[in-house]
Order: structure tokens, then sequence, then C-alpha cells
């Protein structure tokens, strides 16, 4: 635990400096054995499928056909996930490191008022396992209706939920004993998936949640994302280690003999032939080298809702009018990077009465208690609500110096002098942080190209709060979230909120609507939940095929219609595990011939014999 006088830019400071001997610590390529060696690759070299990015999906896709032995390359940009990654505590040291490709959303002058530029921080994992490596590793599946609103877009079946959810259930290991001992059928839950789930079990939570009971709301056993009530949250941790799909999927096929992986190589562009089959990736390798690699099979995008509407669109197959400007060649005119949708919280802090216990530091441990809550408007009174409107994630934390000032201006990017007010109003105490979202919002903003350069950023519009109704619907929720300072568990806490808005919001009578929504407008956070730029229906057909164009397919958050209900990593992992099955009955005969092996002059510093 850090001093008790340690000021906000002391603790950047102090995390800067850790993250430089994390830096150091890659060297020694602690993690690699969680990972398959990496592929040594020439120019022309050939293989079934090429997947593009190995990131969540990229991960699950690769290991399932690997193991149905097919010959698969996976393509990564970044390397293998580094140390930081294995244990919970340390998220926070993730976030602008080699490990984030830690763009910035473009100023829109209405949105994001209280940080320094006015603009969202986009993280995104650079590393294979991507931004289920870096994330805060809440686990949630999204409520039902979410997947029959997808059925209904596509006309098509296998999204509704009684078909999605077998992918979960076989993506997950779920080892809380009160979901296992639940009411619910044993088959709605796995057992024996790649990804260990658990429950907060920091006991730092139970008051608030006693609040929450005392209003009304109810505290259940099941919090994906599928009911009404407020819970313990459920983690993709298990035996003290982050659960992605990176190290939780390849670790399946280190040493398979059908994968071969090719890390810190950038895919510049998809080559089509004249009848706009995707026949090869232009990459640049980690040695510099621009070289063409072709697919026997197919291609398969998974870089993630911000990386593959940029590789689309560089390969000619975009919005017209967006990709002719950098001299691009049109291949299919389709409205990639439009639809963006990201899950917006507003940060809520308390300050408490509870002094800080004080504590060893164990990085295996979460770093915060954490609560989860989904709730709707009149939940109380009408009693047939089943669908939640909001998510409140309320983040109880004991140690000031090294995690609440971090969390508040590092990993949410606000003001050093907005953090010091909090810290200081905490006075050595406890603090609840919430992060309110609406789980259901019509704003959308749209990725496009800055130029044609690939290792330019692309221009990222949130959208956030283009649609007033939404505004609207955020000052309701936080004023129905607030009412729990009337509880008595809240009160026994002197849990009083601390307002940061000073002097942005000052100009406002506290209290009144326009003051409201100029908290929202500056207390609004990005919870790095990206999706919906290449969705089906529009860009995509519901076996993740891109129209107008052959051997190409999409298989990551970008696909999704409308961003789930909840944390969106565990829909991400059922899309990839369904896409998958989707390639397998698509090959056809070509499941029936014996596949290449990966050669041995393909893998580099190959770790013994290739099984």
């Amino acid at each position: 635990m850090g001093s008790s006088t340690m000021g906000v830019a002391e603790a950047i400071a102090s995390l800067k400096s850790r993250q430089a001997a994390f830096l150091v610590l890659r060297l020694l390529e602690l993690t690699g054995y969680m990972f398959p060696p990496p592929a040594k690759l020439k120019n022309g070299d050939s293989f079934d499928y090429v997947i593009v990015g190995g990131g969540t999906s990229g991960s699950v896709l690769a290991t399932r056909l690997a193991q149905q032995r097919y010959n698969v390359l996976l393509i990564e940009a970044g390397q293998d996930a580094p140390y930081e990654t294995v244990f919970p505590s340390l998220m926070s040291y993730l976030k602008h490191s080699e490990s984030d490709w830690a763009y910035s959303s473009e100023n829109d002058k209405f949105s994001y008022q209280c940080h320094p530029n006015r603009n969202a921080q986009i993280t995104i994992g650079k590393m294979l396992g991507g931004s289920g490596a870096l994330n805060h590793m809440v686990y949630s599946r999204g409520h039902p209706q979410n997947y029959e609103d997808w059925y209904w877009i596509t006309n098509d079946t296998n999204w509704k939920w009684r078909n999605v959810l077998p992918y979960f259930i076989k993506s997950e290991a779920i080892h809380d004993i009160r979901i296992l001992n639940s009411t619910r059928p044993e088959c709605f839950f796995g057992r024996e998936g790649y990804i260990g789930v658990t429950r907060n079990d920091d006991p730092y939570t139970d008051q608030f949640l006693e609040g929450f009971e005392q209003i009304g709301k109810h505290l259940i056993d099941i919090i994906d994302g599928s009911e009404l009530g407020f819970s313990r949250g459920l983690l993709t941790v298990h035996d003290q280690r982050r659960q992605d799909a990176g190290s939780q999927y390849l670790k399946h096929v280190t040493g398979n003999k059908y994968l071969a992986v090719a890390k810190g190589t950038l895919a510049t562009r998809i080559i089509f032939d004249r009848n706009k089959n995707a026949v090869g990736v232009e990459v640049i390798t980690d040695e510099n080298e621009m070289i063409i690699i072709n697919a026997r099979q197919e291609i398969i995008v998974t870089a993630g809702a911000i990386k593959t509407p940029q590789l689309l669109m560089l390969s000619g197959v975009g919005p017209k009018h967006d990709i002719t400007r950098h001299h691009i060649a049109v291949v299919a005119d389709l409205p990639v990077g439009k639809n963006l949708q990201d899950h917006v919280g507003i940060f809520i802090p308390h300050k408490t009465n509870k002094p800080l216990i004080r504590e060893d530091t164990d990085p295996s441990k979460y770093p915060a208690g954490l609560f989860v809550g989904y709730a709707a408007l009149n939940e109380t009174r009408a009693k047939h609500l089943t669908i939640p409107e909001y998510k409140a994630m309320g983040l109880v934390f004991n140690d000031l110096d090294s995690i609440v000032q971090i969390f508040c201006a590092s990993d949410n990017n606000f003001a050093e002098s907005t953090c010091s007010r909090l810290y200081h109003e905490a006075n050595g105490n406890q603090v609840l942080i919430t992060l309110l979202t609406s789980l259901y919002t019509d704003s959308r903003g749209q990725v496009q190209l800055r130029s044609g350069n690939p290792r330019d950023p692309p221009k990222i519009f949130t959208g956030a709060f283009s649609d007033n109704l939404d505004l609207e619907l955020y000052v309701k929720y936080v004023l129905d979230y607030l009412t729990v300072e009337k509880s008595a568990a809240f009160k026994a806490l002197n849990a009083t909120m601390v307002d940061l808005t000073r002097p942005r919001c000052d100009r406002y009578v506290k209290g009144s609507r326009e003051y409201w929504e100029c908290y929202v407008l500056c207390m609004m956070v990005s919870l790095q939940h990206y999706a919906g730029t290449c969705a089906m229906g529009s860009v995509v057909d519901s076996r993740l095929r891109v129209y107008g164009v052959n051997k190409l397919r999409v298989a990551d958050a970008s696909i999704m219609p409308t961003l789930v209900t909840g944390n969106p990593n565990a829909a991400v992992v059922m899309i990839a595990e369904r896409a998958a099955d989707f390639i397998i009955e698509d090959a056809g005969a070509y499941n029936n011939v014996e596949h290449e092996t990966i050669k041995r002059e393909q893998i580099q510093n190959l770790p013994g014999k290739l099984v």
C-alpha cells in the first residue's frame, strides 16, 4: 500500500515507473509458455484459414479450427500477453502500455466535458487475448432478449437465445457454489469450458448491497444480466488468475501441428482476385518486411469493433465516399464503420465513514470489492418488468493511493485536479465508485479512416449522447440509483456523493435537470465495450460472411447489430464459438481431406515435437 500522503501526480508517476519495470520483465518472456511459439513466415506461404486478430474471438476461433485439424494462421499485431495480465490486481498497469493501442476519440465539443482533452481514451488490447486480457474481468452474458432481437434482425434462428445458450455453456466453467446450487436447470451453466468464472469474495460490498435491498431492489444469486437485481459481481477469474481467451484457449493448442501464430505482425490489407474472392492478406512482419500470405479457404477478420472496420476499409470494403477520398479502390460499397456502440458509464463517487482496513497487497486479489446491479425505472411498482434498463457496477476501494487515484486519473482519464479532490474528500476512508450505464441507447458513432496508411490510428467518433433521449434517460437512471442514499445502510455509512463537476456545472442550480445533464456529460467515461461496426444485416450476413465478396468473414464484437446488456466479452466468445461451427459446416467436402500440417521451418524457437 502506498503512503497516505501520496498525491495523484505521485500515484501516476509511480504507476508509470512500475509499467517501465513490467516492460523489462517482458524481455524475460515469463508468459511465453502459455502461448504457441511465433511463426516465421515468408512471402507466398499458404494456409487453409487465415485469422486476422489474436484477441478474444481470434484466439477462440484459431483454437477450434486447429482442433478440427485445419491448417490455420493466426495473425496478431502485438505479442504474448504480458505478466501483468495474469494477476487481477495489476489490470491498471496495462492501460497506455505496449499492450494497448491507446487511441483517442475525436473531440465532438459536447461529451466528455471533464476530461483533459474532452474526448474518450479508447483502450484496445494489442496482444494475444486482446481486450479480454486488459478489461475489468466482469462476467455477463446479457439478457436473453438481446439475442431474440438479433434473430429478429437477421431472420436466422441460429441467433435465438435457445440456440446461442449452448455456446455460452461450452465456453464457461462456473465455479460459484451459489449459482451451481441455484434453482436454474443444471444445463443452464457450463462447468467444463475454458473460461473460469467465480464471484467476487470481498466482504466490503455487503453493507452497500443491504442498502439496495432496503429500497426494494432484489438481491439475487445469478448476476449475468438475465434478470433484475443486485449481487456481488461475477468475474473471469479462477485460481487467482485472469481467465482471458488468449491464455485459456490457446494453451490447448500450444504445439499443435495445425496452428501457426504470427506475432508482432500488422495486417495492412486483404487481397481480392478479379472475382472478389478474398485470397490473401498483406502484412508487415515483426522484421518489418511486407509479404503476402495466401488463404486456400477463407480469411476471417477478428480484430475488434475498431480495428476490423479499419482493415476492411483499407482493403476497399466500406462506404464508397469515405474510402475513395483516400485513393482506395472500392471492392464492396458497405456501411463498414457505421453503427459504433459503446456503454457509457457515469462516474458516481461516494465517500463513507468507514476507515480503510490496512492490508498487505495481494497481486492475485481483485483490486476492489465489486457489486453489480441490473435495474429498471418503476420496477418496484411494475412487477412484470424483467428486462433491465440500466446497470450499476459498484467498486468499493480500500486503498486510496494506488487504486482510487489510478482508477480515477489513469483508467478513466479525469484531470488530476478532479481526482485529487476525491482523494482529499475521502479523508482516509473507504470510497464507493459506481459506474452507471444505460443498457439501451439510440446514439451511434462511427469509425473512419484517417488516411490510407495502416499504421495511422482511425478516426473514432463515439456519437455519445448524439440522441437527446439518451441524455434524458441517463439523468433519470442516475436519480433512480441515488435513491439508495435514503437507505438505513447508506446512512449508517454516511455514504455521501462527492461532486467532482466544479466549476463546470456551478452555473446550474444543484439538483435541477440542467445540473444533472451537465453532471452526466462531465462525469461520463467509456466502458470500452465497442461493438456494431460490421453489423449483421448490413455488412455481414447471419453466417458472418461479408456481403458483396467471397471467402471473407468477420467474427468479433463488430458483428453485433445491437450491443448486449452487460459486459460483452462472454458474448464475443460465444460469437467465435458459433463462427467456428459455421466455418466447419460451410467447408463441406473440405472436411474430408487430409490437411497440411505447419512446416517446422514456419515456427521459430520450436519447443519440441509438434503434436
